[in-house]
């Protein structure tokens, strides 16, 4: 009797067996399922925002739709028009400051050219102040202040137009007159009338001459 009785228990203990791997396998499976379900949900994420903004405008009305691209617009041109103020704040500010240092520089540079003309003007004075009949002295005299003040003024950057025995240029030199001379070349300056200037590459006045021309010996 116990041997019959043996077989049943030993064939529920192998069902049961089986059971178990069934739904071990089955628990796999539900797994594997769940984590490439779960590799997939981050990519439908992704595309969930724009998905439901696309629904929410189908289910808008047209009078809706152009609120809203009315305000968008209104947002943008808010936005624009802040940027516009501040560059032109900017841009005052720059002009401002600009102006500020012009100024600055300027009175700066006239301030040392005051204080280098004013030993000249001290010379000039006690020049005048002299008693003295010999006009040779005089003519000295005058020429020292004259070269001290070119001195002076090179400082700044001022320079004398050559002219005299020169061939006439149009661009430093204005022609007054013109003589006919057997001694020099046509179109030589025979003499200066008044002095030009040059301030580095511009001309600032200039030379007033007489140029020769051609006369009966060089014709």
């Amino acid at each position: 009797m116990s041997e019959v009785n043996r077989e049943p228990v030993e064939m529920e203990d192998q069902v049961s067996s089986d059971r178990e791997e069934v739904e071990t396998e089955d628990s796999s499976i539900e797994s594997g399922r769940e984590d490439a379900e779960g590799e997939h949900e981050p990519e439908a994420n992704e595309h969930e925002p724009e998905a439901n903004e696309q629904e929410l405008e189908a289910e808008l009305s047209p009078e809706e739709l152009a609120a809203r691209e009315l305000q968008a617009a209104k947002a943008a041109v808010t936005d624009n028009y802040d940027r516009f103020l501040r560059a032109k704040a900017e841009l005052d500010n720059y002009r401002k400051r600009t102006a500020k240092i012009r100024t600055e520089v300027r009175e700066e540079t006239m301030r040392d050219m005051l204080l280098g003309l004013s030993p000249i003007f001290d010379n000039l004075r006690r020049a005048l102040a002299q008693e003295t009949t010999d006009a040779v002295v005089l003519k000295e005299g005058i020429e020292l202040i004259s070269l001290q003040i070119e001195d002076s003024l090179k400082g700044y950057g001022l320079e004398v137009i050559e002219a005299v025995g020169k061939p006439f240029d149009p661009n430093v030199h204005e022609a007054i007159v013109e003589l006919e001379s057997k001694d020099h070349d046509p179109g030589t300056v025979v003499e200066e009338l008044d002095r030009g200037y040059l301030f580095g590459d511009r001309v600032i006045r200039p030379a007033r001459v007489v140029v020769s021309k051609a006369g009966e010996a060089n014709g």
